[in-house]
């Protein structure tokens, strides 16, 4: 299989460079997608015709206004903060003013949409009682919010130290629960970084029931490298997997996990944020896959 190279938007000044690229292409990204004999392509080239290019092409979008967002700065920490399902969920302090990291909530909850095609979960498909969750690629921490009572044990992997100060206030009346690693999961271990596999018996997880998020800005290919002896295991495994960050990720996981059941999420992604964002354009955001 071809692997196509990829380079993803890491500063402010790269993410403006990419937008602009992506909305210069809009005229190329609506010819290509009405060319195709496919109904969710017409669907998104039908709407650019209308807006402009969006990573997620799509009406829901509108609905999500960063004027809606609460924002509060906490005294002591002078980090900001928002209120969700009655959970204070805290920004790195690299969020320096009320609108930015408004914008960034408003972005998280458009992500998390039911009509996303970056939403992780759906009604079937999610973290189940007393199961345990991997959260890798934490960030601010969103995700297992909404489950965090009923699992048993969440193990947030993230390595920046502004978020992690973030993700400390984020939890601290969860500290019995939550614990976050300081660690890149990867294909191998050392100080800094871990294997899937030395992780679970690390932590003797091989008997739980396990929902592991991955979203780890391309990343995602040598995290799941890590886990050969835990994907070929009997160990009953919830995987949601993004597999938008590069061109081949979903072909090539698709492969891996061929014994596996596999659905995707919703609809197509724009994710211009790859400086070799070409045709075919669209990509599918989530693998759900699950044993």
């Amino acid at each position: 299989m071809q692997r196509l190279p990829y380079k993803l938007a890491q500063n402010d000044l790269e993410f403006i460079l990419c937008e602009l690229s992506g909305r210069l292409k809009k005229k190329k990204i609506i010819n290509y997608l009405a060319r195709q004999d496919n109904p969710d392509y017409m669907k998104i080239a039908k709407y650019l015709n209308d807006n402009k290019v969006n990573v997620f092409p799509y009406k829901f979008t509108e609905q999500y206004k960063s004027s809606d967002i609460s924002i509060k700065k906490d005294k002591t920490s002078n980090l900001y903060f928002t209120n969700y399902h009655n959970f204070d969920i805290y920004l790195k302090p690299a969020f320096t003013n009320k609108y930015r990291a408004a914008r960034y909530f408003k972005n998280i909850l458009l992500e998390q949409d039911t009509q996303s095609p970056h939403r992780y979960t759906t009604e079937e498909f999610h973290p189940q009682k007393d199961s345990v969750i991997l959260d890798i690629g934490g960030a601010e921490g969103f995700f297992p919010i909404d489950y965090i009572d009923a699992v048993k044990k969440v193990y947030i992997f993230e390595c920046s130290n502004e978020w992690i100060q973030a993700l400390e206030k984020t939890y601290k009346n969860y500290k019995d629960k939550v614990v976050i690693i300081k660690k890149f999961v990867s294909s191998y271990s050392d100080d800094t970084h871990i294997s899937l596999d030395d992780f679970i018996k690390e932590k003797h997880l091989e008997n739980e029931n396990l929902f592991i998020k991955i979203d780890a800005e391309g990343s995602e290919p040598d995290i799941i490298k890590g886990g050969s002896f835990l994907f070929s295991s009997k160990q009953s495994i919830q995987l949601a997997l993004c597999v938008y960050h590069c061109a081949w990720h979903e072909k090539y996981f698709r492969e891996l996990f061929h014994n596996w059941n596999i659905c995707s999420s919703n609809g197509y992604m724009l994710y211009y944020y790859d400086f070799y964002f070409s045709e075919p354009y669209v990509r599918t955001g989530v693998l759900r896959i699950w044993n």
